[in-house]
């Protein structure tokens, strides 16, 4: 895979595949917003390559990393081999996915980008397919990540000692029909 690596300013616990326009991939290091719902949240620098890549090519996928890994900082990302893939094929989007991230969303941006006091743009982007690591899928065969074998490095404002919120379903066309919502080609 032929790509650049795009720093934000901030630690981040996502990284962000997408798509420039040589046909080559952007890597770039981002917090995100996602509640484990159909819908994912972002501010990314203004003028940065993926707000440019996104004004123009909607798809993007979300590698969320265990947390600890290092890869939530970009650390150890593309490392091993000269000829180990680091990357793996999407099914529904052009970015590729992370192969040392064990959950991956594949999303595609919805509205406009909106620009913020200047250096941010904010996005909206649908989640269209979620691939989890087989460890940490409940093994009822519905597809609901275990939220007490995986520890994300996302924002837990839970206090020490309170259960995990129950599994959220993986199928995005899913959640989006039990909130009530529209799913894109569903």
């Amino acid at each position: 895979m032929n790509g650049v690596r795009e720093e934000s300013g901030s630690v981040a616990p996502a990284l962000l595949s997408t798509e420039n326009e040589d046909g080559t991939f952007a890597l770039v290091t981002l917090r995100i917003r996602w509640e484990l719902g159909p819908v994912v949240c972002v501010s990314l620098p203004a003028r940065g390559r993926t707000a440019r890549n996104l004004a123009v090519r909607p798809d993007v996928v979300f590698n969320l990393p265990q947390a600890g890994s290092g890869a939530e900082e970009g650390v150890g990302v593309g490392t091993g081999p000269p000829d180990a893939p680091w990357t793996e094929p999407s099914e529904l989007v052009r970015p590729p996915r992370l192969l040392n991230c064990p959950v991956q969303l594949e999303a595609r941006r919805v509205g406009e980008l909106r620009v913020c006091e200047g250096a941010w743009t904010q996005m909206e982007a649908q989640v269209l397919r979620v691939h989890a690591d087989p460890r940490w899928v409940l093994p009822l065969g519905d597809g609901r990540i275990d939220l007490s074998a995986w520890c994300p490095p996302v924002h837990d404002f839970r206090p020490p000692g309170t259960p995990a919120p129950r599994a959220v379903p993986a199928p995005a066309w899913e959640m989006a029909r039990e909130l009530g919502r529209r799913f894109p080609g569903g």
